[in-house]
């Protein structure tokens, strides 16, 4: 019964924005505790009395920021300023993530805009082992050639395209022109 409860509560907790649940939590650390919530007192209070439902609620409050930070996809932007830790963290899952050279330079590149190309070669040589017999130079090169041949392909067909006469797609659903 009580897992049932707490599945129920979950699934309410999906609709419910962070700082509802906050605010939620907050109002249970004041009302049974007298103190702040998040404060390290609220906490070993509540584990000391066995209050599971304000560390359930506690355990939400997380879950729901941990889904938020999941979903933000805003360091990609070109404008974004990570740390440099930040930046090594993410370089290495995508190099460890794409199987071949070509394709985990290309997302490197695309993801990390801001970052000059002199310290992405570096950092792609550290987590590539494929890389290891290419100077920095050459990697800057490889960088550049993605980033420069894509552009350079991206307008070719965008100058094709602007100029002929458009034809519409009557074999896939979302290729048709419905205007």
């Amino acid at each position: 019964m009580r897992f049932n409860q707490t599945r129920a509560a979950m699934s309410d907790d999906a609709e419910r924005t962070i700082e509802e649940l906050e605010a939620d939590l907050a109002a249970l650390a004041q009302s049974r505790y007298g103190l702040a919530s998040g404060s390290p007192e609220v906490e070993a209070a509540a584990v000391a009395a066995g209050d599971v439902e304000y560390l359930q609620a506690h355990i939400r409050c997380l879950q729901a920021k941990l889904d938020q930070r999941n979903d933000d996809a805003s360091w990609m932007a070109p404008t974004a300023r990570n740390s440099p830790a930040q930046a090594l963290q993410r370089i290495k899952a995508l190099c460890t993530m794409f199987p071949d050279l070509y394709s985990a330079v290309f997302a490197v590149a695309a993801t990390h805009v801001s970052i000059n190309r002199e310290m992405l070669a570096m950092a792609i040589k550290q987590f590539r082992r494929d890389a290891d017999t290419l100077s920095n130079e050459d990697m800057v090169s490889l960088l550049v050639s993605v980033v420069n041949g894509g552009n350079q392909a991206f307008e070719a067909v965008l100058r094709t395209r602007k100029s002929s006469e458009r034809k519409t797609s009557a074999a896939l659903p979302w290729g048709r022109d419905e205007a």
